[in-house]
């Protein structure tokens, strides 16, 4: 992957195709890949929003093409629920987020990666038992902007579906792994996705099949890098 980004300069990007099935959104985008952000993925350095989208796009084509993973996940995302895109737009946000929960009412998880304050944590939404599993390898008390925001969006979900009861998110930590560095939420949002996916995909209770607090190790990290790197290799797209 190096060797294939090396012909850029600093500040060019390639771009990944994203179909609009995949966020949610109302049509196909393409992501931008600089090679500052491979850079980062490959040195262990904090990553950009560019590189969890196209982790997150490579699982949904996973989920969507391959029998042996159930369709029963969703994602929202990263970009369009992050706090600055709140803070920006947040009566757009709210939109976005209500259509995605009436499209994915199916799903038995919906994925929405998030960051705020230069942190990155994994959302995990259970519409069915009106629960948001919040899987943060830095557990701390948070004030998490998102909160209200989707808690609304739900309301107006299961209002739209003429529901009046039942309106209301329980918002639940979960026992995650902790990262032992200062960089690697990023690194440790991916490895939930992928093992909520690989593992726990049709999980009856999130917080008693996922439980784990030791910190990943440099294999386990390496493996959603090398997931990454291939589906990246086999569908970047170099600009003229």
């Amino acid at each position: 992957m190096k060797t294939m980004m090396l012909g850029l300069k600093e500040g060019e990007h390639v771009k990944v195709h994203c179909t609009k099935r995949t966020f949610n959104m109302e049509k196909d985008f393409e992501i931008s890949v600089t090679v500052e952000d491979t850079d980062q993925l490959l040195s262990g350095a904090w990553l950009n929003i560019s590189i969890i989208q196209v982790f997150a796009t490579a699982l949904s084509e996973l989920c969507f093409h391959d029998d042996c993973h159930p369709n029963s996940i969703g994602f929202m995302c990263p970009e369009m629920i992050s706090a600055t895109m709140l803070k920006s737009d947040a009566d757009r946000i709210l939109l976005y987020i209500t259509r995605s929960m009436s499209a994915l009412s199916s799903k038995t998880f919906i994925l929405c990666p998030y960051y705020e304050k230069s942190h990155w944590m994994l959302l995990v939404l259970c519409l069915s038992k009106r629960e948001v599993y919040i899987f943060d390898s830095q557990q701390k008390k948070r004030n998490l902007m998102i909160k209200e925001p989707l808690n609304n969006a739900f309301r107006s979900y299961k209002r739209l579906g003429g529901q009046s009861k039942g309106t209301k998110l329980t918002w639940i930590p979960a026992q995650c792994a902790q990262q032992p560095g200062s960089l690697d939420c990023g690194y440790y949002v991916m490895r939930f996705m992928y093992d909520i996916i690989m593992n726990h995909a049709n999980s009856q209770d999130l917080t008693k099949d996922f439980s784990r607090t030791l910190p990943y190790s440099a294999e386990e990290i390496n493996e959603v890098k090398d997931f990454w790197a291939d589906y990246f290799m086999n569908n970047v797209e170099f600009l003229a």
